[in-house]
């Protein structure tokens, strides 16, 4: 093990107490709140100048370990207040910038650890392909929170990735396909069935009602019913329809505001599905 992963092994973040570190340019990290805890500070190049033609043969140098090149952030710490040190490069700034907008998001999107990792990956990626102006961040992490969800089989709807970034949807779409051109990523087509678990799930729903959601679905999609509709707005109506074949009963407005869609959404694919499949529901 080398002495840099020992050193990263051994910190922990002053403001939040994760010891999950990343190296990034030239700061370390904390990749859960996007504070930096330690900076390199040590200038490792040799020193070039030379007085007499000797000097080149006769000087040599002795390269330092990972650890002697941090500067821990115990030495920034003052009467139990920890300093935050700004990084230097915009690159860095701009990452740590993401992060805690990743981390905001994440939380109120209820996205697992794989969705935000990609998300981070790709933002990596994109960021050592192209400069990333900082009013950009925000609408580009969007746009990849929306991407990488559905890349890892837990989409979230547009609409509400947009109402919950506070980014418009205009702006997330832009930053979206300028993302999937860059680095040519295939996006799988967003799957209804996929967004009634989502959803299902948020709405504290049992197994037994999110399957019947399911077959209402695919029983739909033979009539063709996804057909140029958005997939949220299916999902939602199928497990509206399940919950009150079921007893299990949630209120429209409150599927439409777990989907990210309208009531009015809602109650159109409702409409559309019982009268192509002759469903009986109660009031």
């Amino acid at each position: 093990m080398s002495y840099e992963r020992e050193f990263i092994e051994e910190l922990t973040c002053p403001y939040c107490g994760s010891k999950e570190i990343e190296l990034i340019g030239d700061a370390y990290v904390c990749t859960k709140c996007g504070s930096v805890v330690s900076e390199v500070i040590i200038d490792l190049k040799p020193e070039r100048r030379e007085f007499k033609p000797e000097d080149s043969l006769k000087r040599r140098y002795i390269s330092a370990s990972p650890m002697a090149m941090i500067k821990p952030v115990e030495t920034f710490i003052q009467a139990e207040k920890p300093s935050r040190i700004i990084p230097k490069d915009a690159k860095t700034r701009n990452t740590i910038f993401a992060m805690s907008i990743l981390n905001e998001l994440a939380s109120r999107l209820h996205l697992p650890r794989a969705t935000k990792d990609t998300v981070l990956e790709y933002f990596r990626r994109l960021s050592s392909k192209r400069a990333i102006r900082r009013e950009r961040v925000a609408a580009i992490v969007a746009a990849l929170v929306y991407l990488a969800s559905r890349l890892t089989g837990i989409p979230r709807p547009l609409d509400k990735v947009a109402k919950v970034s506070g980014v418009r949807k205009k702006e997330i779409s832009k930053a979206y396909r300028m993302i999937r051109d860059e680095l040519r990523i295939a996006v799988p087509v967003p799957d209804a069935e996929k967004f009634v678990i989502s959803f299902g799930r948020e709405l504290g729903l049992s197994g037994e009602t999110i399957n019947k959601a399911i077959e209402i679905i695919r029983a739909a999609k033979k009539k063709g019913v996804s057909i140029g509709r958005d997939p949220a707005g299916i999902a939602a109506a199928a497990i509206y329809i399940a919950t009150r074949l079921s007893g299990e009963k949630r209120t429209q407005k409150k599927v439409a505001e777990i989907a990210g869609v309208t009531e009015v959404t809602v109650r159109n694919r409702y409409r559309e599905i019982i009268n192509l499949l002759n469903l009986k529901v109660g009031g």
